[in-house]
C-alpha cells in the first residue's frame, strides 16, 4: 500500500487562494476603467481658404463631411443681435453649439445652443450678441460644435466685427 502524499493538498489550496486574491485585486484596480464608456472623440474640420464671413457663408470640411456657417447681418457689429445659421452636410447631430471668442482678447463666455430649422434637414440657427470691444474692431473666432452620441465634430471660422 502506498501512503497518501502529505502536504500537497494544502500547498495547492494556498496557490489557488493566492491566484484568487491576485484576480480580485486586478478586478478592483482595473475593473472600473473597463466598465467606463469610451471617451468621446473630437474631430476638427479644416476651414476653406479665403473664407470671409463678413461677406458670405463659409465652409469647413473633409471629403465626407462639411459644416457651413453664415451670419445674417450687414455690417457685422458688436452689441447687436446677430443671426447665425449652420448647415451640416453628412453629419447627424443631437445638438449644435456656437462658441464665440475674441481671437486676441478674452471677451467672456459666449455660447449659444442652436435650434434645428423646421423642415430643413441639417440646418440649425440661433442668435448671439458680440461683446463690445473698446478698440472698435475685433477678430472673432466662431466655433461650431456638432455633437452626436458624445462625439463632437468642430469647425472654426474667423470674422471681423466693428
Amino acid at each position: 500500500m502506498t501512503e497518501p502524499a502529505t502536504g500537497k493538498r494544502p500547498l495547492l489550496l494556498q496557490a489557488l487562494f493566492v491566484l484568487l486574491m491576485l484576480g480580485g485585486l486586478a478586478a478592483v484596480l482595473y475593473g472600473p476603467q473597463l466598465l467606463q464608456p469610451a471617451p468621446p472623440t473630437s474631430r476638427l474640420l479644416t476651414t476653406a481658404p479665403g473664407c470671409n464671413l463678413d461677406r458670405s457663408s463659409c465652409m469647413a470640411g473633409s471629403a465626407d463631411q462639411q459644416i457651413s456657417l453664415s451670419i445674417q447681418a450687414d455690417p457685422l457689429r458688436s452689441g447687436v443681435p446677430l443671426q447665425f445659421k449652420v448647415i451640416l452636410h453628412n453629419i447627424e447631430a443631437d445638438q449644435v453649439l456656437l462658441d464665440l471668442k475674441g481671437k486676441a482678447m478674452y471677451m467672456g463666455i459666449n455660447q449659444v445652443r442652436l435650434q434645428p430649422v423646421p423642415e430643413t434637414p441639417g440646418a440649425w440657427q440661433g442668435e448671439a450678441t458680440l461683446a463690445v470691444c473698446t478698440t472698435g474692431e475685433m477678430i472673432w473666432i466662431s466655433s461650431v460644435m456638432a455633437e452626436a452620441e458624445g462625439n463632437i465634430i468642430q469647425a472654426d471660422f474667423e470674422f471681423k466685427a466693428h
